[in-house]
């Protein structure tokens, strides 16, 4: 491989058609069948972990899109138009990072501009990355323009956290969802690259950049750069590890050996070689994470795990704890508390270190209902603490709502309209226009951005409604606060609301006959 004009492998070896996307075939194959039919919508939601083709994607139905004359798949890779597009110098393919043009100027002055037909193209195509970074007035500045935009105009959007994503957008989108390649897809295809290269590799140092890389076609392509500086030795897999800070499957397996077999000295001994390896603390733990994961996996009798490669899966296979589903799980709840709070710590080993030897006393779980079978084996009347009594009873309404975050509540917000609109239709046609704020675990905020008082003082009387649907359709029971916001900017939109019977009855206090 030439060094003159290097350029890295994730840019040399990009998709240029759909049929090249890797590891997306439920995608792919439905936007190739679109331009078959000509049934393209007006915009495109890509969502999905990076590194797995979204902007990738994006790209290449721009490309189809533009590269002849009209929509087309079977386009060739070596015209002008193709050529601008993929070297990013196309006037009629804007490209826009959502996190550093996120506010609404920026989005006002792209509406401004769409309205002028394409320079050379059949479209213009907006691709907007991270579309999630918009800010709130920015989201509303585009609901109508998605809706509607211009006959020449189609909108592309990617990002790798579509919960936040306001559900009015998400509604006016063509919605993919990009999954995690798997092991084998991402081996496969640095295969096919060092072959094309004409380099060669041992499959296990692919399978040890595939499973680095964690679904990630992107990273997995960087790894390998950074392997490739070492092509012409006789590179270890000793090495390699070092390389890429490959946190070896051995010390996870001899950590969770040394756990179970309360063998403080060995766990010592191994913590003592993390130090002095140079391991990244957070990678180490992500990786004991997942060890664990895949451990409660095998318990429940699973024979394949993701990314994980046959030689390991049989190590896997071949383990004999004596942990049962609960005690893997509590672990594995220990391990990933401690990830989520790592960053707070300014000597990361050390609170790493206690932790795991902490797991060393850790005792095996033993279910409620065995214990009180037991003691009643024992002693024939047995009374279980009144705390035990109560917790076993139906738990509070607070300490539901307690499990409920906001995310899952974004999750299900598309069921409870749905749940509202059987009762209510019209109440679920505003709620569709409103935006979920914030919730603090007990109560929901939901902005309404609508002028109308009519309007207001609907949705303000169907709080009981909402709060129901929540309770019928999640078992949670939560309050739910409407805000109006009529300060921020917000495209109007035309919409005929069925305004029922009852509610015109109960905002004007008008009684039925």
């Amino acid at each position: 491989m030439s060094t003159e004009n290097y350029q890295i492998l994730a840019l040399k070896w990009r998709p240029k058609k759909l049929n090249d996307l890797i590891g997306q075939d439920h995608i792919s194959q439905t936007l190739i069948r679109a331009f078959e039919l000509n049934r393209i919508p007006q915009a495109f939601l890509f969502s999905g972990p990076r590194g797995v083709g979204k902007t990738t994607s994006a790209r290449l139905v721009a490309l189809a899109l533009n590269a002849e004359d009209k929509p087309t798949v079977n386009y060739n890779l070596e015209s002008e138009r193709v050529q601008e597009i993929i070297d990013g110098s196309s006037l009629d393919v804007i490209e826009i990072d959502g996190a550093s043009n996120r506010g609404i100027d920026e989005i006002r002055e792209l509406r401004d501009s769409i309205n002028f037909m394409p320079v050379n193209s059949s479209y213009k195509v907006i691709i907007i990355d991270e579309v999630h970074m918009l800010t709130t007035q920015a989201f509303n500045a585009l609901l109508k323009t998605i809706e509607e935009p211009p006959q020449h105009v189609k909108f592309i959007f990617a990002t790798t956290d579509v919960h936040k994503v306001p559900q009015t957008i998400i509604s006016r989108c063509q919605r993919y969802d990009f999954l995690p390649l798997t092991l084998s897809d991402i081996v496969n295809r640095l295969n096919f690259i060092l072959k094309e290269e004409k380099i060669s590799f041992e499959q296990e140092i692919l399978e040890m950049i595939a499973q680095k890389s964690e679904g990630s076609m992107r990273d997995a392509l960087g790894f390998l750069d950074q392997v490739l500086v070492y092509q012409n030795s006789d590179i270890s897999k000793e090495e390699i590890q070092n390389i890429l800070g490959i946190v070896s499957d051995v010390i996870l397996f001899e950590i969770s050996d040394s756990i179970h077999a309360k063998n403080a000295e060995k766990l010592l001994a191994i913590l003592d070689q993390i130090e002095h390896s140079g391991f990244s603390i957070e990678e180490v733990l992500k990786n004991l994470i997942i060890h664990f994961k895949n451990l409660i996996l095998i318990n429940l009798s699973q024979t394949t795990l993701l990314r994980v490669s046959p030689e390991i899966l049989k190590k896997y296979q071949a383990v004999s704890y004596s942990w049962s589903d609960r005690d893997l799980i509590r672990i594995s709840n220990i391990l990933s508390n401690l990830y989520a709070e790592l960053k707070h710590y300014a000597d990361q080993f050390v609170i790493f270190q206690l932790t795991i030897l902490k797991l060393i006393h850790f005792d095996k779980t033993i279910d409620i209902q065995t214990l009180l079978s037991n003691a009643s084996e024992e002693s024939p009347v047995v009374k279980a603490p009144e705390s035990v009594v109560n917790e076993k009873a139906a738990p509070s309404v607070a300490s539901q709502s307690s499990t409920l975050n906001f995310d899952e509540i974004q999750e299900n917000w598309t069921k409870i309209l749905q749940l509202v609109r059987s009762k209510r239709a019209s109440i679920a046609a505003l709620l569709t226009d409103c935006i979920l704020s914030e919730f603090d675990g007990t109560t929901l905020k939901i902005i309404s951005y609508d002028r109308s008082d009519f309007n207001k003082r609907l949705l303000e009387g169907s709080i009981p409604l909402i709060e129901q649907s929540f309770k019928d359709s999640l078992n949670m029971e939560i309050s739910v606060e409407i805000v109006i916001d009529t300060s921020v900017e917000k495209i109007e939109e035309s919409k005929n609301l069925s305004i029922e019977e009852d509610d015109a009855i109960s905002i004007f206090g008008g009684k039925e006959q």
